[in-house]
């Protein structure tokens, strides 16, 4: 907008500088035409070449980043991969865990360490646990993804500036648009680490299967609880949540 107030302006200072010019001499007045002719075809071209910001509000840059749980790649045509790894979390057993879960890339870069074996925190990796579940070719086939670890992935879309899980839903609400469905997953509760709920993809990728549970984080599947206060319907007791995460 500043450019084209600026090129008016000049053009509007050059019209009236011309009869002090030229006076009445006709073919001054025909160069001065001809100057500016050419002054407007150039400062046309110049704005049609300049950026226009004004659609996404001044920023050259933008958008928002956002985790898939159990893919290495992003499912949504919107977005972009950033980076695809392994998920990692504390372990199930031990009281002080951390909550949340990482993805860890799978290029690490160190600082400075001691690599003595102590009793910090850590990260590990994190796996499926649904030993007491079995819906087959699923995400809780026990055959299939039992015991397994499971990849991430962080993706950016630039159509959206946030994010949001809704549980309980496959589809997004009002305009929000999909990036991609899934099921809650959480740790269990009878085991010493709080823990976290997270969207884990619907069709998830799974990595290596681990021999023990020592030191690792297990996901398990999350059911509604019909405890009273949460409705009962539309919730129904016992009966796997999905979620979906969508942008904006």
């Amino acid at each position: 907008m500043t450019s084209v107030c600026v090129f008016i302006v000049f053009l509007l200072l050059l019209e009236q500088t011309k009869p002090a010019v030229c006076k009445t001499n006709s073919a001054c007045t025909d160069k001065m035409d001809s100057m500016m002719f050419q002054v407007i075809w150039a400062g046309l071209k110049s704005l049609k070449q300049e950026p226009n910001n004004h659609e996404s509000g001044g920023r050259t840059t933008g958008g928002v980043s956002y985790i898939q749980w159990g893919r290495s790649t992003c499912t949504s045509r919107n977005s972009e991969l950033v980076y695809d790894g392994y998920t990692g979390g504390s372990s199930y057993t031990k009281s002080g865990s951390a909550v949340n879960h990482l993805c860890l890339p799978k290029q690490p870069q160190w600082g400075v360490y001691d690599e003595k074996v102590n009793n910090n925190a850590f990260v590990g990796g994190v796996a499926f646990d649904v030993h007491d579940i079995d819906i087959k070719n699923f995400l809780f086939d026990n055959s299939k993804y039992d015991g397994y670890s499971l990849p991430c992935a962080v993706c950016h879309t630039k159509i959206g500036s946030s994010t949001i899980m809704i549980p309980g839903r496959k589809d997004c609400i009002g305009c929000w648009k999909k990036e991609y469905t899934g099921y809650l997953m959480s740790g269990w509760p009878g085991h010493a680490s709080a823990t976290e709920y997270i969207c884990v993809d619907a069709d998830a990728e799974k990595l290596k299967k681990a021999s023990n549970w020592n030191d690792k984080r297990m996901l398990y599947s999350v059911a509604a609880k019909c405890n009273g206060i949460l409705p009962c319907p539309p919730y129904v007791d016992g009966r796997e949540m999905t979620c979906v995460v969508c942008s904006k």
